[in-house]
């Protein structure tokens, strides 16, 4: 009998191990890089490149779903960070329009689909030098108590990164998560966040801005409410070379 329950205990170890494995999830702390050259002072009458803001508070509101086993389990979603206005339109630019929210079935290999992975900003020219400017203000919630937000970071980046860096690769010039990205209330349904970044001397060909959810619980689907302040707002400066 105690060689029966030793084996049962086996088995249910290797079953946890083979569901975590396949688990999109990766258990992580603060998170606060912030790379570049100091803030650009913008001059009188200089106007960015794209300037991209909305005019009103902006709400995403959609489904986060399990696709296969409604167990319990943890899963990480992502959204491409838009705004729904611009000043005018810019070549390379996809910042402007709905944001929308993706999955990835393998997290642990950043496997999400092409179509997921599509840079907000594509430069022209390499050996452009840029600064950016942004401000990310709003809150996070599900509609339910079976799920609960379990992580959060957003990451500005020269390279599609689907997780944040354990060191502070030269392609990540901004990422903030967990604790420095903002503030979850007690029963961590909601997260509050106000997030900026300010910095010059930046050199890049592609430039990703998306946040990342890490979501547990068990149930088959919940909403997903993303408001973005109307106060946000999103700004890339091409450089003048120095005279």
């Amino acid at each position: 009998m105690k060689k029966i329950i030793e084996m049962a205990v086996l088995l249910l170890c290797l079953y946890g191990c083979a569901k975590d494995n396949d688990a999109i999830y990766y258990p992580i702390s603060n998170v606060d890089i912030e790379t570049g050259g100091p803030a650009l002072i913008v001059e009188e009458g200089q106007v960015p490149l794209i300037r991209s803001y909305n005019d009103e508070d902006y709400v995403l509101d959609t489904v986060a779903q399990y696709p296969n086993n409604p167990t319990l389990g943890k899963l990480t979603f992502m959204i491409d960070l838009k705004n729904q206005l611009a000043d005018e339109e810019v070549v390379g630019f996809n910042g402007v329009g709905k944001s929308k929210l993706t999955m990835s079935l393998g997290y642990k290999d950043g496997n999400y689909s092409a179509i997921s992975q599509v840079p907000i900003y594509t430069s022209l020219d390499v050996t452009t030098r840029y600064a950016v400017k942004l401000r990310l203000k709003g809150e996070l919630a599900l509609s339910g108590d079976e799920w609960m937000i379990d992580y959060v970071y957003t990451q500005l980046a020269s390279l599609f990164q689907p997780y944040p860096p354990s060191s502070f690769p030269a392609e990540v010039f901004m990422c903030k998560g967990g604790m420095k990205f903002g503030t979850f209330d007690p029963f961590r349904r909601t997260c509050t966040f106000d997030i900026s970044y300010d910095r010059s001397d930046l050199s890049f060909s592609q430039l990703y801005f998306n946040m990342f959810i890490n979501l547990a619980g068990q149930k088959r689907e919940d909403r997903i409410r993303l408001r973005i302040d109307k106060e946000s707002f999103f700004e890339v400066y091409e450089q003048k070379e120095a005279v």
